[in-house]
């Protein structure tokens, strides 16, 4: 098991304020395909995709398979009741398992400001509630720090709530706690 990719979703505007991906993959959009002497142009010759794929990177340090994903399951996080009665602290914001999508799970969390997003490469087999339930206590307490990095961030007088994150304290605390969870 292994995070692949997080986002960070606005609640006013609904617009990713964060995503970034965490593994490589090699079957990205003309990544194992179509790598012959047109590269450089789309199937239909009308834009370059070495200049749409670099201004999108420029965007989002997230690729485009782990982009799609987490935006579905956003939208599937919308869709959700998230409030669970009695519960309190980090388990009132713990949606728990989203969607599932090819060999990944996407997992939610909803705060008052902000919705957080996850994306596992699962290898859990679903008759394994006790592996299961381990690994949901380990990914609320893993987004629950990420909640309180963008809360730190957000103490930044000159930061915007609806503005895209750029903080580089905010990156490199995210990475140094999702590169701690995949060592587990």
């Amino acid at each position: 098991m292994s995070l692949a990719a997080i986002a960070v979703v606005s609640r006013r505007s609904g617009k990713p304020l964060y995503m970034h991906s965490f593994v490589e993959s090699s079957d990205l959009l003309f990544g194992q395909y179509g790598q012959n002497e047109t590269v450089g142009a789309d199937f239909f010759g009308d834009i370059l995709v070495e200049e749409s794929l670099a201004q999108k990177s420029s965007e989002w340090s997230c690729e485009e398979k782990y982009e799609f994903m987490l935006h579905a399951a956003s939208d599937r996080l919308d869709e959700m009741k998230w409030k669970k009665p009695g519960a309190a602290g980090a388990d009132a914001c713990w949606v728990g398992l989203l969607c599932s999508m090819d060999s990944f799970n996407a997992y939610g969390y909803v705060t008052t400001n902000a919705n957080y997003v996850v994306i596992v490469e699962d290898g859990i087999a679903p008759d394994n509630v006790q592996l299961q339930k381990s690994r949901d206590v380990e990914l609320k307490t893993l987004i629950s720090y990420v909640h309180r990095a963008y809360t730190e961030s957000l103490l930044n007088p000159f930061s915007d709530l609806n503005a895209k994150i750029t903080s580089e304290r905010f990156t490199t605390n995210v990475k140094s706690l999702v590169a701690g969870f995949n060592q587990i």
